[in-house]
């Protein structure tokens, strides 16, 4: 489903000043355009905010922590190590479950991200297969929304006018 070519964005790449107690943010773009983001703990960091939601009283005092976006915890943060996973994860198809689709690159991202040249394939599309993914769970949403709320995404998305 995912080629193996992949841009990595870190953020925060390089500044951690403890690559084993630390969280980062992790886009992932491929040549079709698209953008997967997930975000990289370590097992000390988690430990950290634990600690810190016991003494502070949130969370229930640290009995529970919710991530924002899906979480991949891994023993340290460094670009080695994301790219290893990032690549595993590709490798044996599990990339979709513990990344999110970001949306497509926007013209404001070419600069900023430092895609190589020649790095975008301008004939190369979503995965159909991730599509019909989306589409199938959306179907299941729809099946338990209200006849307004199917209306409003029929109109809205779909350009249907019923």
């Amino acid at each position: 489903m995912f080629e193996k070519r992949r841009h990595i964005r870190i953020d925060a790449d390089g500044w951690a000043e403890d690559i084993e107690n630390a969280q980062v943010d992790v886009v992932v773009t491929f040549p079709d355009s698209t953008r997967w983001i997930s975000n990289f703990y370590t097992i000390k960091c988690i430990e950290t905010m634990k600690q810190d939601y016991s003494e502070s009283k949130v969370c229930l005092n640290g009995a529970y922590w919710c991530a924002s976006s899906p979480v991949i915890i891994v023993d340290n943060i460094s670009r080695e190590r994301i790219e290893q996973v990032v690549d595993d994860l590709i490798q044996d198809g599990s990339f979709e479950y513990v990344f999110e689709y970001f949306g497509p690159v926007e013209n404001r991202d070419m600069e900023a991200s430092g895609y190589p040249e020649d790095f975008f394939d301008n004939n190369s599309k979503i995965d159909p297969l991730y599509v019909s993914l989306q589409a199938a769970r959306i179907q299941q949403m729809l099946d338990q929304a209200s006849e307004e709320v199917k209306m409003k995404i029929m109109r809205e998305i779909f350009g249907v006018c019923l």
